[in-house]
């Protein structure tokens, strides 16, 4: 049978490129994949029966490993719940291979129970995607299947790396067993794509403009974290004439940074802009999550800004681009580093001296901050343990984040592709499934609750904690201007409500904890963070004041600004 040949040529051109991981959502459309998986024997498999929550377990998985995740779901509305976490990875930048099994061509809008138009389903946000011969009659139809999925898996890891579909017809019967991988020939087509670099000629060109200036801003969005790049930047900016500006997202945390953008932002006046403003932005990593830093470089302007990427792709967030330089990161950076010349200049320390003076401020305020969202995150933050992998989930969560100081070997992700609530938990789920490090979820009630599901997983290993701030609904929104000047705010925007995660945990038996005050949240911390009983994750839920954490906020912004 042909169409048995192209499931046996799929897995084991998935196996000779390196995939070793597959997320299957239950279903009978698709069994003829999960047999022929299964029955290879190297792969690691995993069963997630909400598709929407296993979409996001699967970019966890590969934003951690680095490395090509599959999925693979039945046919109808299974490939839809997908979208959310092929969307994000899509804009992360995150490569799986997502696999849909479909009816046969013939039953398309033909009343057939769970079948749906499946081609091209995920068009403004994939890398590409592939349609396959249900029935492969002619050798022809055989090589070009073959030759479609080495395209489509070569593809998620081509830079910049992302997810690809394929989309498989499949035929009953379904549950056949007869696989035989020991004598099925199948042909590999090795990619070799190098990554993009400076010609010497751009090198000397763009070093000579660098080394003529005596304001230069390093802003840096989301990267994964990477010791040798992180040494290459620190040396880079080894000059009076440069600062560097980093988020908990960048990965990129050292003293010599300035790695608290919106509480350093907030301390500048209008009078004295001109002291803080770039004549050269250099930009590069992905999303940057900082509002107030985008606000102000669109209103600065700077004269020359560089964005450095492997795509194509024109970024111009700041709408002052005047280069997209297409090469791989570090390669860049040598180039340069290699060229550039040490500038006299009072630039870096001025960032640095308004950096401890934000420093104390900071310290001073929290210090003598009532119970509160932010004085949670101070306390948490402070007692994490060494080497977490910590998990932001959108909104408050990330915000307030990056408003701490970052501990030792402490390695940050968020959902920052599109930034949605959906699939925060999830995403953390699969990253601790696959990563040795203990993994913290920070999550608001709105985003925990939205990806409840995420718990319906019997592979979430104990080292898991998941830390929820119940303030009754999307506080956010008190702080953003406009939803608190209507009267639908509570309702319609914030979304109040008296809804709480212990049942939640209860019900998927992860150990459960709450505090609702200071002295709850101190005397218990501890014995979250130890290991836990019947080798299951925690979850610790915390509950703040929703009308006061808002003004709190805005007392402490207020707190870092000038003071005369």
């Amino acid at each position: 049978m042909n169409l048995k040949k192209s499931v046996l040529d799929l897995v084991q051109i998935a196996y000779q490129k390196g995939i070793r991981r597959i997320v299957f959502s239950s279903g009978s459309r698709n069994a003829p994949l999960i047999i022929a998986f299964n029955m290879h024997g190297g792969f690691t498999t995993y069963s997630i029966h909400d598709e929407r929550s296993a979409g996001f377990v699967a970019l966890g998985m590969a934003q951690q490993l680095g490395e090509t995740v599959a999925l693979v779901c039945t046919s109808g509305s299974a490939t839809l719940n997908y979208s959310p976490a092929i969307a994000e990875a899509y804009y992360q930048r995150i490569p799986l291979l997502v696999i849909t099994a479909d009816r046969p061509l013939e039953w398309i809008d033909q009343g057939e129970g769970q079948t749906m138009k499946q081609h091209n389903i995920y068009a403004n946000f994939i890398k590409d995607s592939f349609e396959i011969f249900q029935d492969t009659i002619h050798p022809d139809e055989l090589w070009y299947n073959t030759r479609m999925f080495n395209e489509a898996i070569n593809l998620c890891i081509i830079a910049p790396q992302g997810p690809v579909h394929v989309n498989l017809p499949l035929r009953e019967p379904l549950y056949d067993k007869d696989y035989d991988f020991n004598h099925n020939n199948v042909k590999i087509i090795e990619n070799i794509s190098p990554s993009p670099e400076l010609s010497n000629s751009d090198a000397v060109n763009l070093a000579n403009i660098w080394n003529s200036s005596k304001r230069k801003m390093i802003l840096t969005g989301v990267l994964q974290y990477d010791p040798e790049f992180k040494k290459l930047v620190r040396e880079f900016a080894n000059d009076p004439s440069v600062i560097v500006l980093t988020e908990t997202t960048s990965n990129l945390h050292d003293d010599a940074f300035i790695n608290n953008i919106d509480r350093f932002i907030m301390s500048i006046g209008k009078d004295e802009e001109n002291l803080f403003k770039p004549d050269i932005l250099l930009t590069f990593g992905s999303h940057v999550v900082s509002k107030k830093i985008k606000a102000l470089l669109r209103k600065w302007n700077p004269s020359e800004h560089w964005d450095v990427d492997e795509s194509d792709k024109i970024t111009d967030t700041y709408k002052s681009l005047t280069r997209h330089i297409k090469s791989e990161l570090k390669s860049f950076i040598r180039s340069i580093t290699e060229k550039r010349n040490i500038v006299e200049s009072d630039f870096s320390e001025t960032y640095k001296e308004r950096e401890n003076l934000v420093k104390i401020r900071h310290n001073k305020f929290l210090s003598e901050t009532e119970w509160s969202d932010l004085k949670v995150y101070e306390i948490i933050c402070s007692c994490l343990p060494e080497n977490s992998n910590v998990h932001m989930a959108n909104s408050t969560a990330v915000r307030y984040a990056q408003l701490m100081q970052s501990g030792p070997g402490m390695l940050y992700n968020s959902n920052r592709g599109v930034a949605g609530i959906d699939g925060c938990t999830s995403t953390a789920a699969g990253a601790s499934i696959v990563n040795d490090k203990p993994t913290v979820l920070f999550t608001g009630d709105v985003a925990f609750l939205y990806d409840s599901n995420a718990l319906w997983n019997n592979y979430l290993p104990e080292k898991l904690r998941i830390i929820v701030f119940n303030n009754q609904g999307g506080n956010i929104f008190r702080y953003i201007p406009g939803p608190s000047e209507t009267d639908q705010l509570e309702e319609f925007f914030e979304s109040h409500h008296n809804y709480k995660a212990e049942f939640i945990a209860k019900a998927f038996d992860v150990n459960y904890y709450s505090a609702l005050n200071e002295t709850e949240l101190k005397e218990k911390l501890s014995s979250f963070f130890s290991v836990q009983k019947n080798n299951r994750p925690a979850l610790f839920e915390i509950f703040t004041p929703r009308l006061k954490n808002m003004d709190i906020l805005k007392a402490y912004f207020k707190n870092l600004e000038k003071h005369e």
